[in-house]
């Protein structure tokens, strides 16, 4: 039986060669398995949300085809994860605000921005400190609403 590592690796590539079902098949044994570490759920969470971003039909939840769902879950297990965090923040862009999920979780988006913004600016390099800052407009017309 292939390792908890070997399989995210597994459903990585089966993301990134665009076989969703076979990355969600993966990616649900390992948030099943009790041998899985929080961390290896978070992952295996946060990669779920990405590929139901690529495929929104293999969302669990018929009514909301949001990886937000799955990344808010991802931060429970790893709350300071950089990348949960962004994908977050991302999970705002135009498209994804049309969801009636993510319109009405506007909360995750200032609590994640608050994280890398008060907690963890210091760990971020050049890249994702710029990454942040063009999130800023967002947040502060979040903060407003």
């Amino acid at each position: 039986m292939p390792s908890i590592e070997k399989k995210l690796t597994q459903a990585e590539i089966f993301c990134q060669n665009y076989e969703p079902e076979l990355a969600i098949s993966i990616l649900n044994e390992v948030i099943s398995d009790i041998n899985s570490t929080d961390i290896e759920i978070a992952e295996a969470l946060n990669l779920k949300g990405i590929t139901v971003d690529l495929a929104p039909y293999l969302s669990e939840d018929q009514q909301n085809y949001s990886a937000l769902i799955y990344f808010q879950k991802a931060l429970r297990y790893d709350p300071h994860n950089i990348y949960i965090l962004f994908n977050i923040l991302s999970s705002f862009s135009c498209i994804d605000m049309m969801q009636d999920y993510t319109q009405k979780n506007k909360s995750a988006f200032i609590n994640a921005y608050d994280v890398l913004k008060n907690d963890l600016y210091d760990t971020l390099n050049e890249e994702l400190k710029n990454d942040l800052r063009k999130f800023s407009s967002k947040y502060n017309k979040f903060r407003e609403e």
